[in-house]
């Protein structure tokens, strides 16, 4: 048990080193709760205290008051009734009021909100005598009641030595509690919408900590990964560089026709292969961020005519026209010479690829601030589902006619990758059956 208790907490604390983070939250969802509730409550405790002394000098004012109002009427008992229904007719609060007097050691009642109680006896208790005591000011004495708590206040008034009038109200804090109360509600309400809130902003935070998690585990593993690809990448260069060295070799040397044809088919697989493994470099790099582009300004035409030249022998090997426009014309763009001459040459080796009969055209043109290279062939053209994926890693288009065309499906997309590293576009415009269009644009120079 103790065991299973001491790895539960070493992995949670390796948990909270691994997601600091978590530190706050738990503070945000202890600590400013407690803090709000302590605050609320401390300002409802001295609204109350306010309030209550507000009230105590409410009733001592109103006996202060009510004892002027005696010594100028010689304490008359019908003026004392009076007064108490006026002043009891404006403080609905006000439950009890009489006044008594005190003669020969009884206490009797002259006047009283409850006319039942005039002229009866009042038993001349402890409160009395406290009163009695201190005739300058009044006693308030709290009681509780089913109906809520109420404060009994007592004045004395010695007109003449030895005569003594009491003053005895009972007011009721009823509504003052049930005002507070809804306040205390209303403060825990908002307390709770406002740990609601807490808790889903640290749910959020919690969800932004494991994704974070989450992007540096995945960045990780892509690192390890790009570079588990270029090793093995690198690793592969060698062998197959040396294979084709000697299927060429083999293929040049004074031997039988079927051993220059089973030459000549390692080469091909060799030299697919090499091709294979250079996208996947590629791809490598590109991902990783480490493809090296060194801008300059270049003139595109001769970037063109290299590639239609290097060419030219495979579209004469299926019998293709192989030809590039305006290239007489300097045409200056912001690029990469030896990039540029990579998208080009895979654009028109896919050219090449694709089309089984007809022509192939590369056309320069300038366009306001930028030149536009297009790449027309007179192949079985792309559908236009096919035309939204064209661009996507590994995307092969997938029908009868090139079906016995091979491919990694890498091409497109590092061409693609390359042009807008360049600052450049590429788009398709293709009709299935008639040809297609790759249209290239460079930013001017």
């Amino acid at each position: 048990m103790i065991s299973r208790l001491l790895y539960s907490l070493e992995r949670s604390v390796g948990y909270l080193k691994n997601h600091p983070q978590l530190i706050f939250v738990l503070m945000l969802i202890l600590v400013i709760p407690f803090l709000f509730l302590y605050s609320g409550q401390q300002f409802l405790d001295a609204g109350r205290a306010n309030q209550e002394r507000l009230q105590k000098d409410r009733i001592g004012l109103l006996q202060d008051s009510f004892v002027s109002i005696l010594y100028a009427t010689d304490f008359s008992t019908s003026t004392m009734q009076q007064e108490i229904e006026r002043i009891t007719a404006l403080n609905p609060d006000i439950m009890g009021f009489n006044i008594s007097a005190l003669k020969l050691g009884e206490l009797a009642v002259l006047a009283s909100l409850d006319q039942t109680e005039i002229s009866q006896a009042e038993i001349y208790n402890d409160f009395y005598k406290s009163a009695a005591v201190r005739t300058d000011e009044s006693l308030i004495y709290e009681t509780k009641t089913p109906q809520g708590r109420q404060w009994l206040t007592y004045r004395a008034i010695e007109p003449t030595p030895g005569t003594f009038y009491f003053l005895y109200t009972q007011s009721s804090l009823e509504k003052i509690d049930a005002l507070f109360a809804a306040r205390e509600r209303s403060a825990l309400f908002s307390l709770i919408y406002v740990y609601a809130f807490l808790l889903a902003l640290a749910y959020w935070h919690i969800r932004l900590t494991d994704y974070r998690y989450l992007y540096l585990e995945a960045k990780k593993a892509s690192e390890i990964r790009d570079l588990f690809t270029n090793l093995i990448v690198h690793e592969l260069r060698a062998p197959l560089s040396a294979i084709r060295g000697y299927a060429s070799m083999v293929v040049e040397a004074d031997v039988s026709n079927e051993v220059r044809g089973f030459a000549e088919r390692v080469k091909d697989s060799a030299e697919r292969l090499l091709s294979i493994v250079n996208d996947l470099l590629d791809v490598a790099r590109l991902h990783s961020g480490q493809l090296a582009i060194n801008m300059e300004s270049i003139n595109v035409s001769d970037i063109v005519k290299a590639v239609v030249d290097e060419l030219q022998i495979s579209a004469t090997e299926k019998q293709l026209g192989l030809t590039a426009l305006a290239t007489d014309v300097v045409h200056e763009v912001s690029s990469d010479p030896k990039r540029l001459h990579q998208a080009l040459t895979n654009l028109v080796s896919n050219a090449i690829k694709y089309t089984p009969n007809g022509t192939i055209e590369l056309s320069i043109e300038d366009k306001y601030n930028q030149v536009e290279i297009r790449v027309k062939d007179t192949g079985s053209g792309i559908s236009f589902e096919d035309q939204k994926k064209l661009f996507a890693p590994f995307f092969r288009v997938n029908n009868d006619d090139v079906s016995k065309i091979t491919g990694s499906g890498l091409g497109m997309w590092i061409t693609k990758q390359l042009i807008e590293l360049m600052g450049g576009s590429i788009a398709v415009e293709s009709i299935k059956g008639v040809g297609t269009h790759l249209v290239v644009q460079l930013p001017k120079a």
